[in-house]
């Protein structure tokens, strides 16, 4: 490359080849590059977390509120919990480990479940991250809600806390959604 001394300063300048070797002045725009948009006229950028994304596949935009919350309570888990919390209950002696291992179990394969399961396509991606979440924190404020291991291992559990929490994680669901998931631009164009 080039150099060239400057004579108001001792600094080298290196100067840069033109690709098609024609000189461009400073004001021209290259040609195969559109003009830039000015600032002004860009739209403002949406006041979403970063963790705004798409909804998942199987949601539509003409989902009821409880369409969309019966998608987030894993009611197969749920109810896979009551008939093993039964079958524990019945034995008797049982050691409260094995309550825990059965709510631990259903805990973790409840993403799992949601994601392979439960939405289409099948398979853990990105636009599900919210829905597993949810359904993850939805099951394990059922349990709660049933009294499950928490009822025979902490004193201060009462049913009113759980049936307490449950409606606010309920009316909770929605709003998390709405932070969560882009939305789309209104259809007049205003914000």
């Amino acid at each position: 490359m080039p150099q060239a001394r400057t004579a108001a300063s001792n600094t080298w300048i290196t100067a840069m080849p033109d690709p098609d070797n024609t000189p461009q002045r400073p004001e021209e725009t290259p040609p195969n590059n559109p003009p830039l948009t000015p600032p002004s006229a860009q739209p403002p950028p949406p006041r979403r977390g970063r963790f705004a994304q798409d909804p998942p596949l199987d949601t539509s935009a003409t989902d009821t509120y409880f369409e969309k919350l019966l998608k987030y309570i894993p009611g197969d888990i749920v109810a896979a919990f009551v008939a093993l919390d039964g079958i524990l209950k019945q034995g008797g002696n049982d050691p409260m480990w094995l309550s825990w291992a059965v709510f631990g179990a259903l805990l973790v394969l409840t993403p799992f479940y949601i994601c392979y399961v439960k939405t289409t396509p099948p398979g853990i991606v990105a636009t599900k991250t919210f829905h597993w979440v949810a359904s993850t924190v939805a099951f394990a404020v059922w349990v709660f809600a049933l009294g499950g291991p928490f009822a025979v291992t902490f004193d201060w559990y009462r049913p009113v806390l759980g049936s307490v929490l449950l409606i606010i994680t309920t009316l909770a669901l929605p709003v998390f959604e709405s932070i969560f998931y882009k939305s789309p631009p209104p259809p007049d164009g205003t914000i």
